[in-house]
Order: structure tokens, then sequence, then C-alpha cells
């Protein structure tokens, strides 16, 4: 990559982030930007993304992903990303807050075996990669230790989310859903149909330089 594309790859990442609040150290650039890199190079072989441009990586995954942050910050306990894919929302998220454990979780073996080459090379020690299917009935047995928060973009909220989100969550936990205008009404007919799960919010989100609407879905563990 010719280092003027790198400046405004970098750029676009710093103003994005600004408009979201964050305010993005130089380490966390060099990080950020060495992700951008490895996801570029694996996804040639692997296809690991359908985004193939840098800045719509850097709009559609990694600022999506910090959408999350305001809802995470000044939190303690493990957050869970399942379904995590190439990373997203929670390897953005484990490098805005370093504080905060991260597990992510994901049943495609070429997936995981990229995150665990990202956490090596950023040097990420609170990240755990975890290459697992979760359905009912094993979530507890899988990842021993609940849940303060369970993040989620990318997989089916019905089928995949919610019938594992009781056993995954703490007692006062919460699930985080980024969802568009038309996933929106779905999710929340879906929440009244899980005992352990009650809607608490819906708070609409502005992703910059992305025209469509998107929303933060917060439902409680009970």
């Amino acid at each position: 990559m010719k280092q003027t594309e790198t400046d405004s790859l970098r750029r676009l990442l710093v103003d994005g982030s600004r408009q979201l609040g964050i305010e993005l150290g130089v380490e966390q650039q060099e990080a950020l930007m060495a992700y951008l890199e490895a996801l570029q190079q694996w996804n040639r072989a692997y296809n690991l993304t359908a985004v193939r441009d840098s800045r719509e990586i850097i709009c559609r995954h990694f600022l999506d992903s910090f959408a999350f942050f305001s809802f995470l910050a000044g939190r303690s306990g493990p957050v869970l990303d399942l379904g995590t894919g190439a990373g997203f929302p929670g390897l953005p998220l484990a490098l805005l807050l370093p504080a905060l454990p991260f597990l992510l979780v994901d049943a495609r073996r070429k997936k995981t075996l990229f995150l665990q080459h990202v956490v090596r090379l950023l040097g990420l020690d609170n990240v755990e990669i975890h290459h697992l299917h979760l359905r009912r009935g094993n979530g507890s047995t899988k990842l021993i230790k609940p849940a303060a928060a369970l993040v989620s973009r990318a997989v089916s909220v019905r089928d995949e989310v919610f019938p594992v989100a009781g056993e995954l969550l703490a007692s006062g936990g919460q699930l985080l859903l980024s969802a568009t205008a038309s996933s929106r009404e779905g999710i929340v007919e879906d929440v009244a149909s899980h005992e352990y799960l009650q809607l608490q919010d819906i708070t609409p989100v502005v992703i910059p330089f992305l025209e469509q609407e998107r929303y933060m879905i917060q439902i409680a563990r009970v």
C-alpha cells in the first residue's frame, strides 16, 4: 500500500472516530492500520469479508464496530462477541477498551485462525479467540464464565443469538445488537418470546460516512 493511500485511510479512520466521540491514540491508529492490512492480505485467499475496498472496510466494519463503544465504556466483566467473523465488532472494541476482556467466538476455522494471527500481531492480551459453534445447551459448558455483555452485528439473531443468550450472559448482563431499520422490528418482536430477555432501549446511531439508518438495541438478561 502506497504511503499516500495509507495516510488517506488513516485520516478517514481518525475523522470517523472523532465523529463518534472517540479520539484514537497513535498506537491505536497503528494497530488498526495493521489490522486492516492483515485483513486485506488474508482476504485474498480466505474470503473473510465480502467488503474488499479499504475505505469501505473502515466505514462498514471499523466505524460500525466503534458504534458499540459508548454502550460498553465504564463496564467491567467479559464481553462476548458472538459470530465475530473477521473480528467485528469485538477486535476494534478490544483496542479501544484494553481494560475489558473480550471473548471472540466463531464457528469457522479460517476466521478464528485469522483472528489468532491478528491478536499475536497486535500483542493484545485482553482477547481470547474461541473456535466454537454455540447452540442451546452448550453455552455454559463451552464458556465457563458468564459474559457481562454480549455484542453481535452479523449473525442471525433469531437462530443464533437469542437461543443461547440466556446461558451466555450473567444475570443483569446486557445484549447489544446493531440493527438496520428493516431488521429492528423483527428483533423487538422476537425478544418477547424469550423469558430471560427483556427489551431495555433502542437508540438511533449514526455511522460516519454511511447513509443507512442504524439502531443499537439494548436487551437485559433478567
